[in-house]
C-alpha cells in the first residue's frame, strides 16, 4: 500500500475451501517487524461469508497514522473458525510508489480494459508479482522501499547490506555476538553512519562494526525516486502476460512448436532471471546490479 494513504485490510476464513463464518469476534492485531504493536481491535463482518475487514488508519504524521512512513507490518486475524482457535497471518507492505497505476495499466494495455475480467483487486495482486519480479532480475527497487535485515559484522568500516540505492539509514542495532543483547547507535554515532548507492553501510567515525554472526540489525529505507520510463512500459507488459495470459494447447514445457504447415518456432522461457518476454526482459536486465546477500 502507498505511503500515508488509508486501506481497509480484508480476509475471509474457509475450512477445506469453503468460506466460514467464525463463531465469535475476530480481534485483529498489527505490528512492526520489531513485534511493536500499532494498532489492535475488532474485525467487521461486512455480510459475505468468512470475509472480515479492518480500517488500517492512514496520514502523514504518527501516531494516529499506520502508513506514514516506509514500513512492513504483519496483520494477525484471530477468532474461533470451524471449531478450532486460529491466528492467520497477512503482511502489509507501506512503499513510496508503485511501478504503474492500475488505471494506467488498462489504458496502456487495451486487453485489460475488461474491469470485471480484471478487477482493480486482481490486477493490484498480479502488481505485486511484476514488482517482485521487477526486483528480483533488476536487483533493485525501483520506487523507495523499507529493508530490515540481521546481519553479520565486518569487522571493518563498511558493511554490506542486501540492497543497493541505500536513500536512510533508520536505525542499527549492535551486538558482541549472535544471541547478545543488542545496543542501539544514536546520536552522533548513528549520524556517522553512511548509506551509499552500493548498498555499503560505512561508519566515518573511526569505528568498525564488530565481527560476529547475525549481530547487526539494520532498518533502511532504499531504491530509487521513481521507475525509469522502459521500465514502466516492460512491467505493464509483464502485467498482461500473466493476469490476461490466453489458454493455450501448446505444452507448458514446451521450448518449440511446430504449426500444422511445418514452420517451426523457438519460444522464449522463463528461467531464475528472465520473464521469457525479451522486451521485458531487456528493460529489467539494462543496468541490473547484482545483489549480495550476507546473512
Amino acid at each position: 500500500m502507498l505511503q500515508s494513504t488509508q486501506v481497509t485490510l480484508s480476509h475471509t476464513f474457509a475450512v477445506d475451501e469453503v468460506a466460514t463464518d467464525a463463531s465469535g469476534a475476530v480481534t485483529v492485531t498489527i505490528k512492526r517487524l520489531d513485534g511493536t504493536v500499532l494498532s489492535t481491535g475488532a474485525a467487521t463482518h461486512p455480510g459475505a461469508a468468512g470475509l472480515y475487514t479492518y480500517v488500517l488508519p492512514g496520514g502523514p504524521a504518527s501516531p494516529g497514522s499506520l502508513t506514514w512512513q516506509l514500513d512492513a507490518l504483519t496483520v494477525d486475524w484471530s477468532g474461533s473458525v470451524g471449531g478450532a482457535v486460529i491466528t492467520v497471518r497477512d503482511f502489509v507492505e507501506v512503499v513510496g510508489g508503485f511501478l504503474f497505476g492500475i488505471a494506467e495499466a488498462r489504458l496502456r494495455q487495451k486487453g485489460l480494459a475488461n474491469t470485471t475480467t480484471y478487477t482493480t483487486a486482481t490486477l493490484a495482486e498480479r502488481r505485486i508479482e511484476v514488482e517482485q519480479t521487477a526486483e528480483w532480475i533488476s536487483g533493485q527497487a525501483w520506487v523507495p522501499r523499507y529493508g530490515r535485515f540481521l546481519l553479520n559484522g565486518s569487522g571493518t568500516d563498511e558493511l554490506v547490506t542486501p540492497d543497493p540505492f541505500l536513500r536512510t539509514v533508520r536505525s542499527i542495532k549492535v551486538a558482541p555476538r549472535a544471541g547478545a543483547t543488542f545496543t542501539a547507535l544514536a546520536g552522533d554515532d548513528l549520524a556517522a553512519v553512511a548509506p551509499d548507492d552500493s548498498g555499503i553501510l560505512a561508519r566515518d567515525d573511526g569505528q568498525v562494526w564488530p565481527r560476529g554472526r547475525l549481530n547487526i540489525l539494520v532498518e533502511y529505507e532504499h531504491g530509487h525516486d521513481q521507475p525509469r520510463s522502459d521500465i514502466r512500459t516492460a512491467a505493464m507488459t509483464h502485467l498482461r502476460s500473466i493476469a490476461g495470459a490466453a489458454t493455450t494447447t501448446v505444452p507448458d514445457r514446451a521450448i518449440s512448436y511446430t504449426t500444422s504447415e511445418g514452420s517451426v518456432y523457438r519460444l522464449s522461457g522463463a528461467g531464475p532471471a528472465a520473464t521469457g518476454i525479451p522486451d521485458v526482459d531487456a528493460a529489467y536486465r539494462r543496468d541490473a546490479v547484482e545483489r549480495v546477500w550476507i546473512s
